[in-house]
């Protein structure tokens, strides 16, 4: 029953393809009306996380707006073609990976939940030397997990989980690779998680990234995306340490978060307020690291 409502719902999902840009930004703003007004999904998470770091006037029906646009264009990928999707897209120093590239470097890849990241799986193999790898934690659902591999591989990125990584590294050991992940999700294990501050709260942080660095001995480049007004999407290219090996312990994670934070202060509609991020609290005895590089000025 489950496999059939799935199918079910990635037939409707394919519809989407047929679905101008255009409209998926107007239906956003009209489910955005009802969650807001209506249905007020999440709307206690929101509210939470926003008391929390501080933001009490940010924007509920633009949270709401930015989760409609990502949830309706993640679903129009299933189909809509690379071109249509390359029309949307820009970039800023990208060609600062064809400088990696030819120094022979490997690159990790990372983001935060900003925007719609989604879009450039399908463009950005196109536009690097690179081999691309995405790396991702498996869905329960099976249909709807090769679905996923399958639409957002089209253009030539792999989606893999983090225990393939040995694999991808032994297959391209002449070439150099890229692997992107997004790093701002809550650590499963956050008991034994480095615990430091982000947007001033005490947070327990994401370090995969900084430890595949090292496991690849690769460069770590930070991809901050921004949306315009007419939902056109831009990813400015920022290089965090070319050898994250020669760096001390947390120093890319520290700068990944300053990063990020600047971006969340910029425009913090465009953020994943919805999800639980500070569930958890510092278990005593677990030593908070102060952050030394950069600090969180709070909201201007």
């Amino acid at each position: 029953m489950i496999t059939l409502v799935s199918r079910l719902a990635l037939l409707l999902a394919y519809q989407f393809k047929i679905m101008p840009w255009w409209v998926i930004r107007f239906d956003a703003k009209i489910l955005a009306f009802f969650l807001t007004y209506f249905f007020r999904y999440r709307r206690g998470v929101i509210r939470q996380n926003l008391n929390l770091v501080g933001a009490t006037n940010v924007s509920i029906f633009g949270i709401y707006e930015n989760l409609c646009l990502l949830a309706l264009e993640s679903l129009k990928l299933f189909a809509a073609s690379v071109k249509s999707v390359e029309k949307r897209l820009k970039y800023e120093n990208l060609e600062l990976l064809d400088e990696l590239y030819s120094k022979g470097k490997n690159v990790v890849f990372v983001g935060g939940h900003m925007a719609n990241w989604e879009l450039f799986s399908l463009d950005l193999p196109q536009k690097v030397k690179y081999k691309t790898y995405a790396i991702y934690k498996r869905l329960n659902n099976r249909v709807f997990d090769k679905a996923i591999k399958k639409s957002r591989g089209r253009s030539g990125m792999e989606i893999i989980e983090m225990n393939q990584i040995r694999r991808i590294v032994s297959t391209n050991s002449n070439d150099p690779i890229l692997c992107s992940l997004v790093f701002d999700q809550s650590p499963f294990n956050y008991k034994n998680a480095r615990w430091t501050t982000f947007l001033g709260v005490e947070t327990p942080v994401y370090s995969g990234m900084e430890k595949l660095a090292h496991k690849l001995d690769a460069a770590l480049v930070y991809s901050a995306i921004t949306r315009d007004e007419d939902g056109k999407y831009t990813m400015k290219l920022e290089l965090v340490s070319e050898c994250v090996s020669d760096t001390e312990e947390g120093e890319v994670i520290e700068k990944c978060l300053g990063i990020l934070e600047k971006e969340i202060i910029k425009c913090p509609e465009n953020w994943l307020w919805t999800h639980r991020r500070w569930k958890h609290k510092r278990p005593s005895g677990v030593e908070l690291q102060e952050r030394k590089i950069t600090k969180f000025e709070g909201w201007c």
